[in-house]
């Protein structure tokens, strides 16, 4: 008797559980939160920068765009192209140098001044994350579909809430903590002709080519005054 007891109480339990995570997933009815669940993203790419050859690559694509912005907006001005120098980091020092490179090869006039010639400035913005992943022991959880957002449908009942395997751990081995944003602006005349903002993974001990240091040393440090006479 007590054996029968214990078995029941035990299946009620199971159908509770069940129950519980039926209504948070998957129940037809209206399902609310205090606040947006967190979600990943749909599984994408991104290049990871790793060779002279990448920064090449880039400012082809930069110089060529460039190239066809200057033939929409000014097809008959005869524009020369100024590559402002964005610092002395290994990766300025040659992105600039290609950036001429490519600009001749797409027969664009680079100028050696900036007087009377648009401007081709780049920025460089690094960020290093700490990386906090929501896994379970075998590198996965089950979340909410990415951009779900619950409707009625055609009769007026809610839709059920769509979960899917949200894989956390087994594809970001291979993802870099630091990633940099390489920002390239053609301006003349106070408007931008063209702007690219392109995204790329790097590894850690590759910083120095990207970051400014402090200078090495001893700095000398002089003080001035102002005197009203």
């Amino acid at each position: 008797m007590r054996t029968a007891t214990l078995l029941a109480l035990l299946a009620l339990g199971f159908l509770a559980a069940c129950t519980t995570t039926g209504a948070r997933f998957g129940s037809s009815g209206l399902v609310t939160a205090q606040a947006p669940l967190p979600s990943g993203y749909l599984l994408s790419t991104q290049p990871r920068m790793q060779a002279m050859a990448h920064w090449d690559h880039l400012a082809a694509t930069v110089a060529d765009n460039c190239a066809k912005a200057i033939e929409h907006f000014h097809p008959d001005a005869g524009l020369r192209v100024f590559v402002a120098p964005a610092g002395n980091t290994s990766f300025a020092k040659t992105f600039r140098e290609a950036l001429i490179t490519r600009l001749v090869d797409y027969g664009v006039p680079v100028s050696f001044a900036p007087e009377g010639a648009v401007v081709l400035e780049t920025d460089l913005e690094w960020v290093t994350h700490r990386r906090a992943l929501a896994k379970t022991a075998s590198g996965s959880r089950r979340a909410v579909e990415p951009g779900f957002t619950q409707s009625k449908d055609a009769q007026g009942r809610y839709q059920s809430v769509p979960v899917v395997q949200e894989e956390s751990g087994y594809f970001d081995t291979g993802a870099a903590d630091s990633e940099i944003q390489v920002t390239s602006s053609l301006i003349h005349e106070g408007a931008y002709l063209y702007r690219d903002s392109s995204i790329f993974y790097v590894d850690r001990a590759d910083w120095a080519e990207y970051r400014h240091q402090a200078p090495q040393g001893e700095v000398d440090l002089k003080r001035f005054s102002l005197v009203n006479r």
